[in-house]
């Protein structure tokens, strides 16, 4: 089937409950105030929040383990199309977003369940963004969330309201389902292309797949440029559909992208090109079954992070707090001499913005080599985190990085306050850190 015009399937309401499940004792973890932690949207307040539930007596970091591994929502809703307006956070405060979510039967019945966020094109809304996924989705047990745009409805913006409101919408799915946290997927269409690009490069563990259509990377002259993180996703699958008789500019910058993917050895990363086709593709090009099936690893042995906007430097277990702002430039426009300007083509011309903004991205490379010892590279990092679960620790002694020429080590204690931050934030009970070492 070809895409490129939407279509609107109907839609109802629902309601969702949590629960907490605990073989330390459901009188002693208070579930209550985790679901009310879990459901702040201020970021800052939840761990505020976070940090108030780690000072409660009589509980124990495993006590919070086990909790927390066993944690997992109770929907109360019935398998179909389903519409409700939630406050999701934007960043700066809560926006009133239309989501459209789609439960098909075999998602209750064999939970935890995978999860597709689905952003629309230009003008469109979450209707026609989920509705293309329905019939897959039933196959798959696949729950399929997506938000209608609340604010201009006239394209990507590039703009930091637009990424925290999908990744708000995707917390809203983990907390009103059985999510599989290794299983959560991103996909779009034009605009939503774009941010799916853009979510993907900036935070490479939300997702263990995607597939953005019709949209790309960016690069523009006023300095948006995304393209400087590709090596965040070399291990990411992607699955690219597009028309090659789509915008030229956009074009040019996915060869540029899937070049440099090439070259930094990317494991599965494909462009699917349709040469006769404009902006639109043909669905059907991928085997879905099988691509949303692919699985994220939480824990790998070695994470490579590059950022450049502040906020942004976490990546698995690893987390870039500082760099060098004399170095790091967000907002990139370099000079270009002009004798060289005149020599290169548009092509050449991006490929060489590229490589002077690389330069001006910071850089963290960090491998673990045995339980308690790591070996990190960086550039323009002033200071980094490591967030440890026990089963990356060492039995006694300390916690080694090697970092350049030096050796630090660091004395570590489990640590209930770094537990509940990460999950009252990320909300994955895959991933459940201890201690955090903060190396500079």
């Amino acid at each position: 089937m070809r895409y490129g015009a939407p279509v609107a399937p109907n839609v109802l309401a629902f309601a969702s409950a949590l629960t907490l499940v605990s073989a330390a004792g459901a009188q002693q973890i208070p579930a209550a105030q985790l679901r009310n932690a879990l459901r702040i949207a201020d970021p800052d307040v939840r761990r505020a929040t976070a940090d108030a539930l780690a000072k409660r007596d009589g509980l124990t970091v495993d006590d919070w383990l086990t909790a927390l591994a066993a944690w997992k929502s109770e929907p109360e809703l019935e398998p179909g199309m389903h519409v409700i307006t939630e406050p999701l956070w934007n960043g700066e405060k809560t926006e009133e977003t239309e989501l459209h979510v789609y439960v098909p039967k075999r998602a209750l019945e064999n939970a935890p369940a995978p999860v597709l966020h689905s952003a629309h094109g230009t003008g469109g809304s979450g209707t026609w963004a989920v509705g293309m996924w329905r019939g897959i989705a039933d196959r798959l047990g696949m729950i399929v969330i997506a938000p209608s745009e609340s604010g201009p409805n006239d394209g990507y913006h590039f703009h930091v309201r637009e990424r925290e409101i999908a990744k708000s919408a995707i917390r809203w799915a983990r907390l009103n389902f059985d999510v599989d946290e290794n299983r959560v997927y991103l996909t779009g269409v034009s605009r939503g292309g774009h941010m799916t690009w853009d979510l993907a490069l900036r935070y490479p563990d939300l997702s263990a797949a995607v597939a953005p259509m019709i949209g790309g990377p960016r690069w523009n002259p006023n300095g948006q440029n995304n393209l400087r993180f590709l090596e965040n996703v070399t291990s990411l699958p992607i699955r690219d559909l597009q028309g090659m008789k789509d915008d030229a500019r956009m074009i040019l910058n996915l060869r540029i992208a899937f070049e440099r993917l090439e070259k930094l050895k990317a494991k599965d990363a494909k462009l699917i090109e349709f040469p006769e086709l404009g902006h639109s593709f043909e669905l059907g090009a991928v085997e879905w079954d099988e691509f949303w099936a692919k699985t994220r690893n939480p824990r790998p042995d070695r994470v490579v992070r590059m950022m450049s906007t502040p906020g942004e430097g976490r990546a698995f277990w690893v987390e870039i707090l500082a760099v060098d702002k004399k170095k790091v430039r967000d907002r990139f426009k370099p000079a270009m001499p002009t004798s060289l300007y005149n020599r290169l083509d548009d092509a050449g011309r991006r490929r060489w913005i590229c490589d002077k903004a690389e330069k001006a991205t910071a850089r963290l490379e960090v491998s673990q080599t045995a339980p308690g010892k790591f070996r990190a590279k960086a550039r323009h990092v002033s200071r980094f985190r490591l967030l440890l679960t026990d089963d990356m620790l060492p039995e006694k002694g300390r916690v080694e990085v090697r970092y350049g020429a030096r050796r630090p080590t660091f004395k570590f204690q489990r640590s209930k306050k770094v537990l509940l931050r990460e999950f009252v934030e990320r909300i994955d009970r895959n991933f459940l850190p201890v201690v955090e070492v903060i190396v500079k």
